[in-house]
């Protein structure tokens, strides 16, 4: 890699980082609520805690943001760099690694689902495909939130998995890119996973998940 393209590299992560760390969810909250959202429920900055906190609508800004913090960065890598893929790759999870232990937060954040979907949107589009349906179909099952994104999680990189196996339009950095964030999601879901086998994490009632809605201030 010559010197010229090395910087626009570390630019690139840094950028990466900092648009991961922008507080969506807090700054959804503060301006147009004057809520605290950290100081809310679970405590983190996420669409989950946010629709608890506010409601479904703003949640939905929130998870359009978040998507737009792991999208941007990735596409702009694949643009400039394109002959570096690990660069993308590197960017991905700089941005959500910013989304988690966001530096405008002292390094308090959500757990990165969203962002993490968007980088993986635009790495890869077909995992993506394959992630949002089965992560909706979860949801509207189970209701729980949690399970929904590690079950997509998991259907992306099985797919990533087959399709990589078949030749087909998945790379070896994608399919780096998707196994790297599956096994960080999981680290990010371990208190809900313990909730969940313990019969206590939290469901959406089944009108939010199905219809959208105002669900009140529970924990997850």
């Amino acid at each position: 890699m010559l010197v010229s393209d090395a910087l626009v590299a570390v630019g690139v992560v840094l950028f990466a980082y900092v648009a991961g760390s922008t507080p969506t969810g807090v700054l959804v909250c503060r301006l147009l609520f004057g809520v605290e959202v950290l100081e809310q429920g679970s405590g983190r900055s996420g669409a989950t805690n946010v629709m608890r906190a506010v409601g479904l609508g703003p949640a939905a800004v929130v998870v359009a943001g978040d998507f737009l913090k792991g999208f941007v960065p990735a596409l702009l890598a694949r643009l400039v760099l394109a002959e570096y893929p690990l660069v993308a790759l590197v960017a991905v999870f700089a941005a959500a690694g910013g989304h988690n232990w966001s530096v405008f937060l002292r390094f308090r954040g959500g757990r990165g689902v969203a962002t993490s979907l968007g980088g993986v949107t635009a790495m890869a589009p077909i995992l993506a495909a394959i992630a949002i349906p089965t992560g909706v179909a979860t949801l509207i099952i189970g209701r729980y939130v949690s399970l929904s994104s590690l079950a997509g999680a998991v259907s992306a990189l099985l797919g990533a998995a087959a399709l990589y196996a078949a030749g087909l339009w998945v790379t070896g950095y994608d399919l780096l890119m998707v196994a790297g964030l599956t096994v960080f999601l999981f680290t990010q879901h371990i208190d809900n996973m313990r909730r969940f086998f313990a019969g206590t994490e939290r469901r959406l009632p089944a009108w939010v998940a199905l219809m959208g809605g105002r669900s009140g201030r529970n924990r997850g």
